[in-house]
């Protein structure tokens, strides 16, 4: 073979999983993948199968026992995920500057909604999926673009979705958003016992790391 000629295929081959499916894909060897007519590539038969293998996705939610399915689900097909944050604050804590592929945002959090969130992520081109009780008319006009997943979640779907996770467009944060106001911690409890909800969360998740061990 002309080693230019395999260059190239390596070369396509490359462009073609940086760029999504949009012909055959050579394997290693500089042979196509299901040439001729009818075929399959890898990169299309990959998506069929809702294949999330070493993806990494970030997931915000503030419900512990769905949070921790969510994120069991997508560890258990090879996910590799960051999370679960309750917050805003604490998502933006774990996530640093790390390459995402993508994450599944609830809007409402302990009172906050995580739009402020969602401006960071769209700045990084970060492919965005709502999972909510939240119905559309309730979500704000400027983010009804995303992807929604309405409350209880099918972890078919969500998998396939996270599947087609591609890159976006970095988009500049919205300006002149109003302030979402943080509503006040509800307490549990009272004196000096008393803890709020962030707390009893957050011990929740330390508990469940600890079993883990």
């Amino acid at each position: 073979m002309d080693p230019a000629a395999g260059l190239w295929r390596r070369a396509a081959a490359f462009k073609a999983h940086r760029s999504g499916p949009t012909g055959p894909v050579p394997d290693a060897g500089g042979a196509v993948q299901g040439d001729g007519e009818g075929g399959m590539t890898q990169t299309a038969a990959r998506s069929e199968t809702n294949d999330i293998t070493g993806k990494c996705v970030l997931v915000v939610e503030d419900d512990y026992v769905l949070a921790r399915e969510v994120c069991n689900d997508l560890r258990r097909h090879g996910a590799n995920v960051l999370g679960p944050a309750p917050t805003v604050h604490y998502a933006n804590l774990i996530m640093g500057k790390r390459k995402l592929d993508g994450a599944i945002l609830d809007i409402k959090l302990f009172g906050e909604e995580v739009y402020e969130l969602v401006d960071v992520l769209m700045a990084r081109g970060v492919p965005i999926v709502f999972a909510t009780a939240y119905q559309p008319d309730q979500i704000d006009a400027r983010y009804r673009r995303f992807d929604v997943m309405t409350k209880p979640l099918d972890y078919t779907t969500l998998r396939r979705k996270v599947a087609n996770f591609r890159p976006q467009p970095p988009t500049k944060q919205v300006v002149d958003a109003p302030a979402f106001p943080h509503a006040a911690p509800v307490a549990y409890g009272t004196g000096t016992g008393a803890i709020t909800d962030r707390e009893r969360w957050a011990r929740m998740m330390l508990a469940a790391m600890r079993l883990r061990k």
